[in-house]
């Protein structure tokens, strides 16, 4: 029983994380007391390790996949499963460093309910050190590259945003994302991504089009423990990170953009792979396009404007 009625979820989904699970859920505790309601969805881990004891241990809800779904649908999945206002997104690998950091972010999406929100996020080595790294504050999505790999991926921006509470950036990075619940699911939140992969540019162009905006916390940093070379728990995953530009072009372009967003991914060796996922799952790929279509309310040209005055280092207003 909380001793304080949480208006906040930590939505944490993971697979195969072993003892970064417990390190990241008694970090929160450690600085949140039990101020933040903790949901842990386990996406079928296979290594052999009791999540489930440490979700009782620290007062946790627990949700445990019955076969490997990604992080996109498990994301998902706890956006409607949080009992809470709002929500924040994290990976199984954070750390953090000021008390009660979760009342910044409860009084910022207060201020402004319609936008995504991402924190400073500070890059670590295994372990939890400092990578030595630059912070990243936000990102920007490359729309120019002439390859797929290359093309509708984030761009870390390491510049300073000003000295306000908040920052406009064109796109959240680094595994923490915070939400007002609502505006999320009205955006439509993950759907229509499968796997793993390209989860930032979709929703972040979402909030941009639904009429918000995606914003910087300047005053909230939390430790990331980044993966560097180490693959991620989840198969084909350079395949699915192609299928979801492919799913997140037709879901938010036009038809001739994606058209040339369907050209464009020849230029990778799996092309006849990602294209069989996309027109095995197109049905609910389409669906994803027809929902969101009734509640945007900017052309995407607007976030294309918007993102190339930002990587042009120019002032962006919403």
């Amino acid at each position: 029983m909380f001793l304080i009625e949480p208006e906040l979820t930590a939505v944490i989904c993971f697979a195969n994380e072993g003892d970064e699970v417990e390190r990241t859920v008694r970090g929160i505790r450690d600085t949140c007391g039990d101020a933040v309601d903790i949901l842990l969805i386990n996406d079928a881990s296979d290594d052999d390790r009791d999540y489930e004891a440490v979700a009782d241990r620290h007062g946790a809800r627990y949700l445990e996949n019955s076969e490997r779904i990604g992080p996109a649908h498990s994301r998902h999945k706890g956006l409607r499963w949080a009992k809470t206002d709002n929500v924040i997104f994290l990976d199984a690998h954070m750390r953090f460093y000021a008390q009660n950091w979760h009342q910044v972010i409860n009084d910022t999406i207060s201020c402004d309910p319609e936008a995504l929100y991402c924190t400073r996020s500070k890059p670590l080595k295994p372990g939890g050190d400092w990578s030595g790294a630059p912070t990243g504050l936000g990102a920007s999505i490359v729309m120019d590259n002439q390859t797929f790999g290359g093309w509708l991926k984030p761009d870390w921006n390491i510049r300073a945003l000003g000295d306000g509470p908040t920052a406009y950036i064109p796109c959240v990075l680094g595994g923490c994302y915070a939400v007002r619940r609502q505006f999320m699911l009205h955006t439509e939140g993950y759907r229509g991504l499968h796997r793993y992969g390209g989860e930032e540019s979709l929703i972040s162009i979402k909030a941009w089009l639904a009429g918000g905006s995606c914003q910087l916390i300047n005053d909230v940093e939390i430790g990331h423990i980044y993966r560097g070379g180490k693959p991620a728990p989840w198969r084909d995953t350079v395949k699915y990170f192609h299928f979801n530009k492919l799913a997140t072009a037709r879901i938010v372009m036009t038809e001739p953009e994606f058209a040339a967003a369907m050209e464009l991914v020849e230029t990778v060796e799996n092309a006849k792979a990602v294209k069989d996922v996309f027109r095995s799952r197109q049905g609910f790929v389409d669906q994803a396009r027809l929902g969101f279509k009734k509640v945007q309310q900017r052309p995407l040209r607007y976030f294309l404007d918007l993102n190339e005055a930002f990587r042009s280092r120019e002032k962006i207003e919403p």
